[in-house]
């Protein structure tokens, strides 16, 4: 085999122990928001440049809250950032663990297909030469047949 990507086992236990320990978060977290990317699309993002805006609001907050308008909902706000800052390092993981996988399901689809390959030359080598082969190279060169294109002839 020319690639071999990666090379591990995760056994069914394991794979139910880790989706187990997902829906626990899930379970935690039930206030995640179901927005649309078009919902989303349309709102502020905080993001790096106003991180140090958003603190120094917090602050303003808390040691002024006498300069806030009436119609301020200051302990809703007050929740709303406290929530971030705690799911900051939550979503960071995420990502870096979602990206990991990502990463290593496409490295490892990618190995398995490379393999798939090998295996398919090896069979149309051979189904000429062993009973049942020559069904078997049908069935799987389906998968490489293209659709013609039919040009008009005029």
């Amino acid at each position: 085999m020319a690639q071999n990507l990666i090379s591990a086992t995760l056994s069914a236990t394991e794979a139910a122990d880790v989706l187990q320990s997902l829906n626990a978060v899930k379970t935690k977290m039930s206030f995640l928001s179901a927005l649309q990317k078009t919902d989303v699309s349309g709102l502020f993002k905080v993001g790096n440049a106003y991180l140090p805006f958003v603190d120094k609001i917090y602050q303003v907050v808390v040691t002024h809250p006498e300069i806030l308008p009436a119609i301020f909902d200051k302990e809703e706000f007050l929740r709303d950032y406290e929530l971030f800052k705690v799911i900051q390092p939550i979503y960071n993981q995420i990502n870096e663990l979602a990206e990991g996988i990502q990463k290593t399901h496409t490295a490892v689809g990618s190995d398995t297909l490379v393999a798939a390959l090998e295996v398919y030359a090896a069979v149309k080598q051979n189904k000429d030469k062993v009973p049942g082969l020559s069904v078997v190279s049908d069935e799987m060169g389906v998968f490489f047949k293209r659709a013609r294109v039919k040009t008009e002839v005029k």
